[in-house]
């Protein structure tokens, strides 16, 4: 017998994906990720797989160490420069890094956007993003998770076996409506842990984290604008987005 739930939550969001300026391409290998960002001078490196390069070949990400289905560790090259980075990176190709130069700041200089695959499969996309300057000093990103979490709420109504959800975000209302018997497995409460994805897209990073509420039925995408305050990438702005992905 399934178990319903009366739900009125503070959910969490998210995204990812890739609308790039100066966007890379790569070769073959990839798959997860535990990425700290233990940075290390690199005087002797020894690439072993070029991942992703910008088109003017300038910037350029090495996977120089392959562990399992993972690149354990990142060699990063601007302008003839190189260090590497305790980053992973999965070794399916079809997730190599995607490298963005931008001017995320509108301060007339930009900024190098490495987006990271550390884990894919049915249901599951785990990315992360690391903001580089081009003397390689990282610029922090926050997770947009607690932001989605503290930005949209979720009510559940129920009408038989009618599930109806409304989910407000940012002054705007969203409604979905569900059978009971579309899932075999309805969660307790939304959730945004699963998804995450990462794009540049008019000079701005963007996440994207659909919210899931059973095993294949979902409450929108929230998609999560980023802007720089005091020197960090903050999420600032969230909206939802009822049908698929815009990234």
């Amino acid at each position: 017998m399934k178990k319903k739930f009366i739900v009125t939550m503070v959910g969490t969001l998210l995204l990812s994906g890739c609308g790039v300026n100066n966007q890379s391409t790569s070769p073959a290998k990839v798959h997860e990720n535990t990425s700290k960002e233990s940075v290390s001078t690199s005087v002797e490196s020894t690439p072993k797989t070029i991942l992703s390069e910008t088109s003017d070949k300038k910037i350029a990400v090495y996977g120089v160490q392959e562990k399992g289905d993972f690149f354990s560790s990142l060699d990063v090259a601007i302008n003839g420069e190189t260090k590497t980075f305790d980053w992973s990176n999965v070794t399916n190709s079809a997730f190599y890094p995607q490298i963005s130069v931008i001017d995320l700041n509108e301060d007339g200089e930009n900024e190098i956007v490495i987006i990271l695959t550390k884990g894919t499969g049915t249901g599951i996309h785990d990315s992360e993003v690391h903001v580089l300057k081009t003397d390689f000093t990282e610029i922090p990103v926050t997770d947009p998770k607690d932001f989605v979490k503290n930005n949209i709420k979720v009510d559940l109504k129920t009408d038989k076996d009618i599930w109806q959800y409304t989910v407000s975000a940012d002054g705007h209302k969203y409604s979905f409506e569900f059978s009971e018997s579309d899932s075999s497995e309805w969660f307790e409460q939304p959730t945004v842990q699963n998804i995450l994805r990462y794009v540049t897209k008019d000079n701005e990073l963007i996440s994207e984290l659909p919210i899931q509420i059973s095993v294949g039925n979902y409450l929108g995408h929230a998609i999560v604008t980023y802007a720089m305050v005091n020197g960090k990438l903050e999420p600032s702005q969230i909206e939802v987005l009822k049908k698929g992905s815009s990234l």
